[in-house]
């Protein structure tokens, strides 16, 4: 049954048994599962698929993650899973507005200003501090006489 092949024994003939799971033959094959959409534990939105990819015909898994597979008897009962609609946690509250917005009255907004108030009193200490220099220097050289 078996053959040496360098280090590896390579089996034949193998009986392709589903780990005791028992099959009739007088029962017609189970059609394909299809996993509903759903939100996962991060939040985002899981479409719908099919499970008809070969042997893995049965949507299994958790309601928060999904997937097909080969025995029935890990299949997942979909409906009681409740994570079809958007998770509560993910409503934050009302977005911010928008420029268009009626509600937003861009005369209030006094972002900018402050901006603009720190600037000029960094500008002006810049300023007194270079001519308050030149003047020190001024005063400190020593006085030339003029020759006529």
């Amino acid at each position: 049954a078996g053959q040496q092949l360098g280090s590896f024994v390579v089996l034949s003939g193998g009986n392709h048994s589903s780990l005791g799971e028992q099959v009739d033959p007088s029962e017609p094959p189970p059609t394909p599962d299809f996993c509903r959409g759903y939100f996962d534990v991060m939040g985002q939105w899981d479409p719908p698929f099919n499970c008809s990819s070969g042997e893995f015909i049965f949507c299994c898994g958790t309601c928060g993650f999904r997937f097909c597979c080969k025995f029935k008897k890990t299949r997942l009962d979909q409906s009681t899973c409740t994570n079809y609609e958007t998770p509560l946690w993910m409503n934050t509250g009302k977005p911010p507005s928008r420029i268009d917005d009626p509600l937003h009255d861009p005369t209030r907004d006094k972002t900018n200003l402050i901006v603009y108030i720190i600037c000029g009193v960094v500008a002006v200490m810049v300023l007194v501090g270079i001519f308050t220099k030149l003047g020190l220097e001024k005063a400190h050289r020593p006085q030339r006489e003029h020759m006529s």
